[in-house]
């Protein structure tokens, strides 16, 4: 007595655990996934937090190498100290921080799925953009589309030309100037992804 196969032969039911996995998958067959385990996020987050400070600790708090080795007046060679017996190493004046950084900048100009200031408010901007002066000669930053070539230019050019004089403004210090203006903008002054 023949027995029939089965009627879709490249199928097959056993392809769970210890079925014949080394078998070619076809259409229809489940393919296996891995289990995604999720875990608590506070408490990951309170776990690194704490390998951090463990990490941190590690360290001694160091001095200069100036301020270890001192020479000795009378001798040719130099004579260090105890570390004990040094002063705490004085705090250095801190830098003078830019009020905006070009992240601060890029946050603003994508909030919302913002894509550039229109056309019009896109001038204005690029009038406080200042030349700056090279090898070459005297350079200014790339004119925004206007006209008939912006409604040809696509939204992500766009974006990488604004993105473009934001780096500009930072690079000539006047990135305050131009986040005072951007923050000025209603948002009907901006094109959003998906508006022409």
């Amino acid at each position: 007595m023949a027995t029939s196969a089965p009627k879709n032969p490249k199928t097959s039911p056993s392809r769970g655990p210890g079925g014949a996995l080394d078998l070619p998958y076809a259409l229809g067959d489940k393919i296996p996934a891995p289990e995604a385990v999720e875990r608590n996020g506070e408490s990951v987050w309170a776990l690194w937090s704490e390998v951090n400070q463990q990490h941190e600790r590690r360290f001694a708090d160091t001095a200069p190498a100036s301020e270890l080795h001192r020479p000795a007046e009378d001798q040719g060679w130099a004579k260090t100290r105890p570390a004990s017996s040094l002063e705490a190493p004085r705090a250095r004046k801190p830098e003078a921080q830019p009020l905006f950084t070009l992240d601060a900048a890029m946050l603003v100009a994508r909030r919302n799925n913002r894509v550039c200031p229109r056309a019009a408010r896109w001038e204005e901007l690029h009038a406080l953009l200042p030349a700056r002066q090279t090898p070459r000669g005297v350079q200014t930053p790339p004119a925004p589309p206007t006209g008939p070539v912006w409604s040809k230019t696509a939204p992500l050019t766009k974006r990488l030309l604004f993105r473009e004089h934001i780096e500009w403004a930072e690079a000539q210090g006047v990135l305050e100037s131009l986040m005072a203006f951007m923050q000025s903008m209603p948002e009907t002054d901006w094109l959003h992804m998906g508006e022409d």
